[in-house]
């Protein structure tokens, strides 16, 4: 399995933020010790400490972080590309591609919430999930056209490249590149180098959690990174990538973030997480209707009984498999399970929690380095009969 770690955010807290020196100590920290990857995720307008104080720009703080490093890779849960202009993303990713010689991942969403979304770009506004949802992949079709290396133009419900009417006046009609202009100088193409180091480019990863965008996701030959679900939901979606049908590509690969605390005992563990969960998911759920929160997480076929309800946050997130919170055997055992039981290869820790302190977060981390992280390193996941044979 793949172990990758995000970025720590100390939700509900701005008073040291931007926290470059812990992020900078962070990502030396799993270069060191053997984790595969950072990742992190693009959020705004934390005046409160909510929708939580990762990077502003994750692109920017992985140029950063890049130059204490030489192996791990850097990826994006995700960029906001509605919030952004697809020509600017292409250029800035391919950017930190050659910066970190080739270990960048391109990780998308088409925006986070209504907080946050048509601030930038009033037509990205979320409440239209359906023009959302087409823009996202139409800016993604032009982040991969500006890449190919080839003169191209893009003609779309939300943009029309090269910009129409732009003339060269002042180059000669004979020195105009035809791929680019026509013979009466009006521009009909565009390049945007540079271009990545990777070819055809980094890898594509969507955040998604439903089954029906995994299923688009895998028919547009992207990969996923899955966040908010139960085990058996995850089971629900990732069943759905694979029976998607994939017309001329490879099938993708998927990834989840999850939750993830060592520490000696279970009481330690939840010593910890309780409070930090309790407080992330009270904030960013609401608590009006805290069963309509919970049943959006849980699959189709399960059941949120009265016991479920009863419980708190922390314990309700432990049942269902978004928490990992306990000793080295009970995480080894839980993520054994996502493997063998999901054919889960790939594990992004999830760190925008309340709480819980730079040094708590190093000391699970130190644990988990120590007798969890070698136990999948270099083991192949068992993938699902049902899921081989789709």
């Amino acid at each position: 399995m793949r172990i990758d770690s995000g970025l720590h955010a100390h939700a509900g807290d701005i008073s040291e933020f931007p926290n470059i020196v812990e992020w900078r100590d962070q990502a030396r920290f799993c270069e060191d010790a053997g984790f595969d990857g950072i990742w992190s995720a693009e959020h705004h307008f934390c005046w409160d400490g909510w929708t939580t104080p990762t990077p502003t720009n994750p692109i920017m703080i992985m140029s950063n972080l890049c130059a204490d490093t030489s192996r791990i890779r850097f990826g994006q849960t995700g960029v906001a590309i509605n919030d952004w202009h697809p020509l600017r993303v292409a250029e800035d990713i391919a950017l930190l591609d050659h910066m970190t010689d080739g270990r960048v991942e391109f990780g998308f969403m088409r925006g986070l919430n209504n907080r946050t979304a048509g601030n930038f770009n009033p037509a990205a506004d979320r409440r239209d999930l359906e023009r959302a949802n087409a823009m996202m992949w139409e800016s993604l079709e032009i982040v991969l056209k500006a890449w190919s290396g080839k003169p191209f133009s893009h003609q779309g419900r939300e943009y029309t490249l090269p910009v129409p009417g732009w003339y060269d006046k002042d180059t000669p009609r004979e020195e105009l590149d035809p791929d680019y202009f026509a013979p009466d100088g009006e521009m009909i193409a565009l390049g945007v180098p540079p271009w990545p180091v990777q070819q055809p480019h980094p890898p594509l990863w969507l955040m998604a959690d439903s089954p029906g965008s995994h299923r688009e996701a895998a028919a547009r030959g992207v990969n996923v990174i899955c966040w908010g679900r139960s085990f058996e939901a995850m089971r629900e979606s990732w069943q759905a990538y694979r029976d998607a049908e994939v017309p001329s590509r490879e099938r993708g690969k998927l990834a989840m973030m999850r939750c993830v605390f060592v520490a000696p005992s279970m009481k330690e563990a939840a010593d910890v997480m309780r409070p930090a969960i309790n407080e992330l998911m009270a904030k960013s759920t609401g608590t009006k209707n805290p069963a309509w929160s919970r049943r959006g997480l849980l699959a189709s076929y399960e059941e949120l009984t009265p016991e479920d309800e009863a419980l708190d946050w922390f314990d309700f997130m432990q049942k269902i498999g978004w928490s990992i919170a306990g000793t080295p055997e009970y995480v080894r055992e839980t993520l054994q399970r996502y493997e063998e039981d999901l054919g889960a290869d790939h594990l992004i820790m999830y760190w925008s929690v309340a709480r819980v302190t730079a040094k708590e977060l190093r000391g699970s981390q130190d644990m988990f380095a120590e007798h969890v992280l070698d136990h999948f390193k270099g083991h192949a996941p068992a993938v699902p009969a049902e899921a081989a044979s789709a």
